[in-house]
């Protein structure tokens, strides 16, 4: 029979109906062949499909599961959280919005003023940040107070490959190979 096939276990009249995830759909009135599938429900020409879920906005944009029109001004998707009444001049942090460096630093994603945190330390071997305060820490591994003549040396594990570890200098020396931080000889120099 000409137009029937199968959707899911049922057999299904393609010019009446459309099959979206194995459910048939009956088509709008006239709508031969323009309907389209958004997860198992139709999907209009002035409807939206953002990851299965039908929003009634035409010709949208997609943030996640959310939808929202083209022209919004206000309108900010961050790393899948739709954001509104944003300030146009901000840009995302994360989930967040932030104005992009000028009084705010944005860190692992979270955002931090300036005159708290002005500077982002990577976790070795991680993908995880830190904020931290240049005038008052220095970033090892991760923040660490700024005490005396407390400095970062990057050593070289068995596999080659460098990882942070801090030292006194004022005691203490980094210095080729980087195997290792040693003490300062008795006349108070690094061989």
């Amino acid at each position: 029979m000409y137009g029937i096939m199968c959707c899911g276990d049922e057999p299904s009249n393609q010019f009446e109906e459309i099959c979206c995830e194995n459910v048939p759909r009956r088509r709008k009135q006239s709508s031969s062949f323009i309907d389209r599938c958004c997860g198992n429900q139709t999907l209009a020409y002035d409807q939206t499909c953002c990851q299965g879920v039908v929003h009634n906005i035409p010709s949208g944009e997609c943030c996640g599961k959310m939808a929202y029109a083209r022209n919004s001004f206000n309108t900010l998707c961050c790393d899948e959280m739709l954001l509104t009444n944003v300030d146009p001049s901000l840009i995302c942090c994360g989930k967040n919005a932030y104005d992009g460096g000028k009084r705010e630093i944005c860190c692992g994603g979270q955002v931090s003023l300036k005159e708290l945190f002005d500077g982002c330390c990577n976790i070795y071997n991680t993908a995880e940040y830190q904020q931290y305060n240049t005038r008052t820490q220095i970033c090892c591994d991760k923040p660490i107070e700024r005490l005396g003549k407390t400095k970062c040396c990057y050593l070289k594990d068995a596999q080659g490959r460098f990882y942070p570890a801090s030292y006194d200098s004022s005691s203490q020396c980094c210095t080729f190979p980087f195997l290792e931080i040693t003490n300062k000889n008795e006349n108070g120099t690094c061989t």
